[in-house]
This record gives structure tokens, sequence and C-alpha cells, in this order.
């Protein structure tokens, strides 16, 4: 049985209490995996973040949790013990290095093919779509970047995170550019997409934006459509 994926547009905790409840149903009783390593440590103290998250989570009922800081060995092999992985924000080009040279992205893909459940928060929304450089506009790139290939598994989408209704020209230009279509998300949206359905869960629309010269389709918070 797929597993799902939960998209997060990058607001703060209050903006997204219906996904993270949905997430958490979800996820059950775990156990969780945490991987806050968009940020940078120099930045943000990852015994922060971790705090951060079980003050979200810790009411809604998931209290088993684990935290990746971005080294160790047999990290792919490890997936299969977690109902569930929280990718958080941060720098998406860190994240996706970090993610690559760890041999984590076809852990991830066979992870959720086989019925695991992924959050994808900002920078980590942007990954579990087709290609990061929807964030290029957003995030500087001291990686040098040449593949910017994501996780794609948004039914072939790239997913805007951090989106306002006076982006759409350039998310329209993106999947024109790229010819793939794209999953809009302001800060206050949220998704869940299952077997190439997405539902909008949150208190703002999702916004599809196509490679064409269609219009935008809003998504209401409770609707649900075929990618």
């Amino acid at each position: 049985m797929t597993g799902s994926v939960f998209l997060a547009g990058g607001g703060g905790a209050e903006d997204s209490v219906p996904l993270d409840s949905a997430f958490a149903a979800a996820l059950g009783s775990g156990p969780l995996w945490y991987w806050p390593v968009a940020m940078d440590p120099a930045e943000r103290a990852y015994a922060d973040c971790l705090d951060w998250l079980a003050g979200v989570f810790g009411p809604l009922g998931v209290t088993d949790v684990d935290m990746w800081e971005g080294r160790g060995t047999g990290l792919a092999e490890r997936l299969p013990d977690y109902r569930g992985v929280y990718i958080g924000g941060g720098n998406t080009f860190r994240l996706l290095d970090l993610v690559r040279r760890n041999g984590l992205l076809p852990a991830l893909q066979e992870f959720i093919e086989n019925g695991g459940v992924v959050y994808g928060g900002s920078a980590g929304a942007a990954l579990l779509g087709a290609d990061i450089s929807t964030i290029a506009h957003i995030d500087p790139d001291p990686y040098g970047t040449t593949d910017t290939r994501g996780l794609d598994r948004i039914a072939g989408y790239g997913v805007f995170v951090h989106h306002r209704p006076s982006e759409v020209p350039r998310a329209r230009d993106w999947a024109r550019m790229n010819h793939r279509p794209v999953v809009a998300l302001h800060e206050r949206a949220g998704a869940v997409v299952t077997d190439g359905r997405l539902t909008s869960v949150g208190f703002e629309p999702v916004e599809i934006i196509g490679a064409g010269t269609l219009g935008v389709q809003s998504v209401r918070p409770g609707e649900s459509v075929a990618l």
C-alpha cells in the first residue's frame, strides 16, 4: 500500500494545525524520525528544533521521536524502523545535498511506496516535489547544485512554498520553463497527496498552476483533486 506525503506551506505552528493533526492521525503510535537538517545548526541548535517538534506533536499523541542530525551510517537501512518521517524547513539546497550524499532519496521513495508517511515543511515540501529549483528565488545555493531533482512524489509537480498571490506569474513561468505543473502553497495552506490525488488540508486553498495557458485552480480546504 502506497503511503502519503504531507506538504506544509512554511508558516508557523499555528498555520499548520489541520495538517499536523492529519499527520499525527496517519502516524498513529509512530515512531517518527525527525530531520531538521535543512537548518544550519550554527543558526539554530537541533536540540531546540526537537523541543519545537515535541511542542507541536506531543499534544497530538506523538511522543516516540528520534532525530537525524545529518551524520551517521546505515541511515537508509534504518528507515523501515519508522512509521513516518518529518522533514523540516531551512535551506533546500543544504537539505538536498545531505539527503543525496547519504543515499536517502531512493530509500525515501521505497519507504513511501511501502506505506510510510512523510511530512515536508517548507524546504521539506519542496524536496518532495519534482525539482527544488522552485525555491531558487528564496534560498541561496552555496553548493553550486547542478542536479536539482527532488523526490518527485507529487505526480510530477513542482512545489512552491511561502507562496503569495502576487507570485503566480513566477510559478507559471517556472511551470512553462520546466514543462511541469505546480502545487503552490500559501503559508497557511497544506496538502496531503496519496496515489496521485491531492487533498487540501489547511486554512487557505492550495493553488494548482498548469504548464500551459490554463488559469489557476484553487483547491479549497476539504476538497480533493486528481493530479
